[in-house]
C-alpha cells in the first residue's frame, strides 16, 4: 500500500508502523499506535464467528479505553460497519440507559454488540430488552498480530453515526470508508496537521467531533490524549492544566466546554502564568453547538497571557452528515464576529449591517471556509440559489458528505435533493465565509417576528438567579408566545423564584423588544442534555408546552 489509506482496514495496517502513542489521561494507560491491529485481530475473528461481516453493522459500547480501540477496529476488519453507541459518563441506573438506546439498536438491525468497563450492565440489559442480539465482552485483551483479514471495499459502509439525542425515530448517518478518510483526510489538509500536534480531547469518541477528530489524529499520525466527560465536567481545570503539562496543540469540544475553561484558568494559573505554559496550544475547535461572541472575546482576554494567540479559538460548522467538518477558519486568522439586525435575518432576504450598539443587534460568529472538496450553498427553500448575504438554508456536497441514511429511505429522499444535502441550518455568506443564523425546525415566529432561541438564551444566562446560564428557549405553537425554560435555584410562587422570572422577562423584552414570553423556572440540572453536553430541545419544548398550556401569569408555580 501506497500514499494515504483508502480504507479503515489500510489505516489499521499503516498504524503498525507507527511510532506515536494514545494516553488515558484518567488511568495514566498509553497505548501504542502500532498495538492496534494486534488487538483488533482476536476480536475481528471473535465477531466473524458470531456471523459479522459485509452487511452487518456492530455496536461498540463502552467509554475511551484500549477495549475500545480493540472493539472498534476488529469489527472494521470484518467487513461490518460499526456504530459507536452512546454511553452516558457515568452510569446509575444500566435498565434506564439501556431503554434509551433500544430505539437505536432495531432502527439499525443491530445484532452484535462489543462491549466492556461501564458498558458491560448496560449490554446485558440491552440483550434482555432486543431478541437476538449477542453481546460480546472484552474482559481481556488479546494481542495477535496475525493479519487474516480481507481488505475492505473503499464504497462500503464503515461507520452509522447516531444522533447521541436519537429517540422514536433514530436517524443514522452512513459512511462509506473512502466518505470517511476523505473528510478526516480534508480537515487534516486544512489545519495543517504534523506528527508534532498533539491532540487532548474529552469529546466522547460516540460523537461525531470525538471520533473524526481522533481519527484525524491517526491518520497524521501524532500523539493523541483522552479524557473522560465526566473528568472534564467535574474538574475543567485539570484538563486545561495537564494540556499545558503535554504540550497539547489541538482540542475541541462545544462552546460551553469554553466557558468553562475560561472560568478555571483563573484557579489553574493564578496571576502569575510563568512562562506562558499554552503557548503550543494552537487550536481550540469550537463547534457542536452555536459559537457565542461573548466566549470567542472572553477566551482571547483570559488565555492571551499565557501564550495563547487570538486564532486559538477555532470556530467551526460540521456535522455527522460531512464527516464533521464543513467549513474552517483560515488557521492562523482570528475570529470574525458580524453585527446585523436581528429582525433583518429572515429566509430569502439579505442579512443588514448594523453597529455593535444598535438596539436590535445580533452578533454572529463566522465559522469560516469551506474545507477541500466541500461545496456550500445557501438556497431558499424551494432550492433556488441566493446571492451573498441572503440568509436561506444551507445545502452541502462533497466527497465526504453521506450518500443516505442507514435503512431510511425516506429520510434520505428528503435530506438528498439533486445531490446537494438539505443540513436543515440557515445561514448566509459573507465574503466567502459561512455565518450560521440558526436551525430552520427552532426557528420561533411570534406575533410575525422571526427569532432564534440563540438570541433569547444569550440574554436570558446572565441574569441574576439563572443556575450557571442555564436555558432554553422554545416556541409555544398554540399561544403564538415563546417560552423561557429556566434553571434556578429558586422556585416560581417565592420571592426569590419570582424575581428571577421578572428579571428573565425584562432581559427579553429589552434585548428583543418581545413581551410575549412564558417563563418556567425548573430546578438545577433538570433541562435534559444529550450525552453529549446538548440541550435536548425538542424533549424541552414537549414538556415546556404541556406546562405552558396551563399558565395564565408567570407568578404561577411550576413543577418540573
Amino acid at each position: 500500500m501506497t500514499g494515504r489509506p483508502q480504507t479503515l482496514v489500510e489505516l489499521l495496517e499503516a498504524l503498525r508502523r507507527s511510532e506515536r502513542t494514545i494516553t488515558f489521561a484518567d488511568s495514566k494507560v498509553t497505548l501504542a499506535h502500532r498495538e492496534l491491529a494486534g488487538l483488533a485481530g482476536p476480536v475481528g475473528r471473535r465477531l466473524r464467528a458470531a456471523g459479522a461481516g459485509p452487511g452487518e453493522l456492530v455496536g461498540v459500547l463502552m467509554p475511551a479505553t484500549p477495549q475500545w480501540f480493540a472493539g472498534f477496529f476488529g469489527a472494521v476488519t470484518t467487513g461490518a460497519a460499526v456504530t459507536v453507541l452512546p454511553l452516558p459518563p457515568l452510569v446509575l441506573d444500566p435498565g434506564t440507559v439501556a431503554e434509551h438506546l433500544v430505539p437505536i439498536v432495531r432502527a439499525g438491525g443491530i445484532r452484535l454488540l462489543v462491549t466492556a468497563n461501564q458498558g458491560r450492565k448496560v449490554a446485558r440489559e440491552l440483550a434482555a430488552r432486543v431478541p437476538g442480539l449477542t453481546v460480546l465482552e472484552l474482559d481481556t485483551l488479546e494481542r495477535d498480530d496475525e493479519i487474516d483479514w480481507q481488505p475492505a471495499d473503499p464504497d462500503a459502509p464503515v461507520v452509522v453515526q447516531f444522533s447521541s439525542g436519537s429517540t422514536a425515530r433514530p436517524k443514522g448517518v452512513r459512511l462509506t470508508h473512502a466518505q470517511f478518510l476523505s473528510g478526516v483526510a480534508a480537515i487534516d489538509t486544512h489545519i495543517s496537521t504534523t506528527a508534532d500536534d498533539v491532540l487532548v480531547q474529552w469529546v466522547p469518541l460516540f460523537h461525531d467531533m470525538g471520533l473524526v477528530s481522533l481519527m484525524c489524529s491517526l491518520l497524521t499520525p501524532n500523539d493523541a490524549h483522552l479524557f473522560s466527560a465526566l473528568t472534564f465536567v467535574k474538574n475543567p481545570g485539570a484538563v486545561l492544566r495537564y494540556t499545558a503539562e503535554v504540550g497539547g496543540t489541538i482540542t475541541n469540544g462545544p462552546n460551553f466546554s469554553f466557558d468553562k475553561l475560561i472560568e478555571a484558568a483563573g484557579e489553574v494559573f493564578g496571576g502569575e502564568p510563568g512562562d506562558r505554559p499554552l503557548r503550543r496550544w494552537r487550536l481550540a475547535l469550537n463547534g457542536a453547538e452555536p459559537v457565542r461572541a461573548h466566549t470567542v472575546r472572553e477566551f482571547a482576554r483570559t488565555f492571551a497571557p499565557l501564550g495563547v494567540p487570538a486564532s486559538t479559538m477555532y470556530p467551526c460548522y460540521g456535522m455527522a452528515e460531512a464527516t464533521l467538518a464543513v467549513t474552517l477558519p483560515v488557521p492562523g486568522a482570528a475570529p470574525r464576529v458580524l453585527t446585523v439586525d436581528r429582525d433583518e435575518l429572515v429566509p430569502g432576504r439579505p442579512a443588514r449591517p448594523v453597529p455593535p450598539d444598535a438596539p436590535n443587534a445580533r452578533e454572529l460568529v463566522s465559522v469560516g471556509v469551506p474545507i477541500p472538496g466541500i461545496t456550500v450553498r445557501i438556497c431558499a427553500f424551494d432550492g433556488t440559489p441566493l446571492p451573498g448575504g441572503h440568509v436561506g438554508e444551507i445545502r452541502i456536497q462533497g466527497p465526504a458528505v453521506t450518500s443516505g441514511y442507514h435503512g431510511d429511505d425516506e429520510i434520505t429522499r428528503a435530506a438528498l435533493v439533486d445531490g446537494w444535502l438539505r443540513t436543515g441550518d440557515l445561514g448566509l455568506l459573507d465574503g466567502g465565509e459561512l455565518v450560521i443564523v440558526g436551525r430552520v425546525k427552532e426557528m420561533i415566529i411570534v406575533q410575525g417576528r422571526n427569532f432564534y432561541p440563540d438570541d433569547v438564551e444569550e440574554a436570558v444566562r446572565v441574569v441574576p438567579g439563572v443556575h450557571k446560564g442555564h436555558c432554553v428557549a422554545v416556541a409555544d405553537t398554540e399561544g403564538e408566545r415563546m417560552i423561557v425554560v429556566a434553571e434556578s435555584e429558586h422556585e416560581s410562587g417565592t420571592a426569590a423564584g419570582d424575581a428571577v422570572v421578572a428579571g428573565i422577562s425584562r432581559a427579553v423584552s429589552k434585548a428583543l423588544t418581545l413581551a410575549a414570553v412564558v417563563v418556567l423556572l425548573v430546578p438545577a440540572k433538570a433541562l435534559p442534555r444529550t450525552t453529549s453536553g446538548k440541550w435536548q430541545r425538542s424533549l424541552v419544548a414537549e414538556l415546556a408546552r404541556a406546562h405552558a398550556s396551563t399558565i395564565e401569569s408567570v407568578d404561577q408555580k411550576v413543577s418540573s
